[in-house]
């Protein structure tokens, strides 16, 4: 009798655990916290450099960025670097006005791959050159002639905005712990009956 207490007992010890392994996996994986510029935002300027920054140390080995405009060709040819859990891109010549997406497939610290995107849009023109200085014969040009700048929106700053996840989230499936605590319980009633019809046999 004592042996088949000891054999639910020991049931119950393994479906307990069981149900802490299968939520670590969910939990472990690596996911995208912030980008800069963030996603959906929208800058006045080309940025200097374009940062995603996740939640778990990125392998160096295994980054590729890939930033495109609206037609889907490259803008920016330059190899990313990795400090942590930031990957950064430098970007050299600054990029005209328009919109351009941020395509990333990274490997993280448990080698799980993460892959996804983002998208920002410029409104200025960084690409535009100075006015030439008027000759010495010309006259200057009056204050009510002169363009007025227009103003971008105001968009968030892209260091303070999370970015949208669109890598792999790290949430544990309800139906692990509905499915783990049905077998908890379960266990818990067998061995109380064990327990009692052992008290009721002697």
């Amino acid at each position: 009798m004592r042996t088949t207490t000891r054999a639910l007992a020991l049931l119950l010890i393994t479906a307990w655990v069981g149900l802490g392994v299968a939520a670590l996996p969910a939990r472990a994986h690596s996911r995208l916290l912030l980008s800069s510029p963030a996603d959906g935002a929208t800058v006045p300027a080309s940025p200097g450099e374009l940062v995603l920054t996740f939640n778990e140390d990125i392998n160096p080995e295994f980054v590729t960025v890939r930033v495109t405009d609206g037609e889907g060709g490259a803008v920016v040819d330059a190899d990313a670097t990795v400090t942590g859990p930031t990957v950064t891109v430098p970007v050299a010549q600054p990029i005209a006005a328009g919109s351009y997406k941020i395509t990333y497939r990274v490997v993280s610290a448990d080698s799980h791959p993460i892959s996804g995107s983002t998208a920002f849009t410029i409104a200025g023109d960084p690409q535009a050159s100075p006015s030439a200085a008027p000759s010495p014969s010309a006259e200057p040009p009056s204050r009510s002639a002169s363009a007025t700048p227009s103003t971008p929106q105001a968009s968030p700053s892209p260091s303070a905005v999370a970015a949208d996840e669109r890598g792999t989230s790290g949430g544990t499936p309800l139906v692990v712990w509905v499915v783990g605590f049905g077998v908890l319980a379960a266990a818990v009633a067998a061995t109380f009956h064990a327990i009692r019809r052992d008290r009721d046999g002697t």
